[in-house]
């Protein structure tokens, strides 16, 4: 398990087409090939910022936490996630006047950046699922002592999950089952407590599959907590590991839809 607080995240200010935005780096860098996890909180704090369609080659969660906007047609506020399998065209994000802050989360670190469309020829098959939901964080958190367990997604055979938890003052609750998949938990509000480690709003914890299960520890002053879980290893692109080390041979891929 690794467990890092807000303030422990690499600050990196990228430009970008309308503006400069900053990169906050968790766990991983983009753009650098690796099979371990990837989590970065990508901020665009101007009207207008735009990311065009693409896909990975990679499952992925994004999950905005601040300012508005829309993720292909789709409006997005705090705390709406989204789930991608791997080889699954999204987008474009676009931000509103307030701008846009979300988290990226990856079960194995993204082998390239391909923009849609005209980088149809680099899918295996057919697009897999797009999924969005949202952690209504304005319901707050219950009674001290107290925790509820709100499913956010319509369950996936393959455990594919988002659940919110909601934790009140001092309230102690187990994480999501430790079955052999890979997870994130997101600090939305409030704060908990690991290891002896506090973590306060947009900390991350990231479970690896071989990992006991978590236990949450909220503070005083309760706690929301986004637990995100992936699917295992299977014959589906994008979630082998062994498959993907393949990909260290031809590098890091950035095809943008001009001339690709």
């Amino acid at each position: 398990m690794l467990a890092i607080a807000r303030s422990e995240a690499r600050i990196k200010d990228v430009k970008v087409a309308g503006g400069v935005g900053r990169r906050h780096g968790y766990i991983g860098e983009p753009g650098q090939l690796n099979q371990g996890a990837q989590a970065f909180l990508v901020v665009r704090p101007f009207a207008g910022a735009r990311i065009e369609p693409h896909f990975h080659d990679v499952d992925q969660f994004q999950v905005v936490i601040e300012g508005d906007g829309k993720i292909g047609k789709k409006p997005v506020v705090p705390v709406t996630f989204q789930y991608a399998d791997a080889f699954t065209p999204y987008g474009p994000i676009v931000a509103n006047e307030n701008g846009l802050s979300f988290f990226t989360l990856r079960n194995i670190a993204s082998g390239g950046f391909w923009e849609m469309p005209g980088n149809r020829q680099h899918m295996p098959g057919r697009a897999g699922r797009n999924i969005e939901g949202i952690f209504d964080v304005s319901k707050g958190v219950p009674a001290a002592g107290e925790a509820t367990r709100e499913p956010l997604m319509t369950a996936q055979a393959d455990g594919v999950m988002a659940i919110g938890f909601r934790l009140g003052a001092n309230a102690r609750v187990a994480g999501l089952a430790a079955d052999g998949k890979g997870q994130f938990y997101l600090v939305c509000a409030g704060s908990i407590v690991t290891g002896g480690k506090k973590l306060q709003e947009r900390s991350l914890i990231r479970v690896e599959a071989h990992d006991p299960e978590l236990e949450l520890l909220a503070g005083h002053e309760g706690a929301l907590v986004l637990a995100l879980q992936f699917s295992a290893a299977s014959d589906r692109p994008g979630t082998d590991p062994v498959k993907l080390s393949e990909r260290a041979v031809h590098g890091y891929v950035n095809l943008r839809a001009q001339g690709a």
